[in-house]
């Protein structure tokens, strides 16, 4: 039965290695049994090649004539998909915190005309609506922080009122 590997992934490059060079000369470049190198090929198993290992086997297949190098292929290509998703996540930030600063200016200047001696009962609801918006966009923002909180403190500052 043909098993079906998730492209670009390490599953996969172990078995494009060992379709060009054969099970048993992955194992010998490994210093693995040709089962657990079997078991590098197959999507249902979480275990990879230590990268010096991968590095060889790469080496091993260019050697055989192979073009790329499998196991460094499938790196990147997944480097990218993180970095792609990372950089979304940037770029999200980025929006949210315009939109605290555009929110802001639009809170302070409503409010600040409601200090006018001419002010009528409509700027203070004016005022009182944009000093909304700008909380709401602010909780907005302060969801957008969770992704780069790598020390942990979010969870501490939600606790305390800091992030509601």
């Amino acid at each position: 039965m043909t098993e079906v590997r998730i492209p670009n992934g390490f599953a996969a490059a172990m078995k494009q290695i060992a379709d060009l060079i054969d099970w048993p000369a992955c194992a010998e470049i490994a210093g693995k049994t040709v089962r657990n190198v079997q078991y590098w090929g197959q999507d249902s198993c979480s275990a990879t090649p230590p990268i010096a290992t991968a590095l060889a086997l790469d080496v091993a297949f260019q050697k055989a004539g192979g073009q790329g190098a499998p196991f460094r292929d499938a790196y990147v290509f997944q480097f990218r998909e993180v970095m792609t998703a990372q950089d979304a996540c940037r770029r999200a930030l980025a929006e949210a915190i315009a939109e605290v600063a555009r929110e802001s200016g639009d809170a302070l200047a409503a409010s600040i005309e409601i200090t006018q001696s001419d002010a009528s009962p409509l700027s203070t609801l004016r005022a009182s609506a944009e000093v909304g918006q700008l909380l709401a966009a602010a909780n907005r923002l302060a969801r957008r922080l969770v992704p780069f909180d790598t020390a942990g403190v979010l969870p501490v500052a939600r606790e305390t009122g800091g992030l509601q």
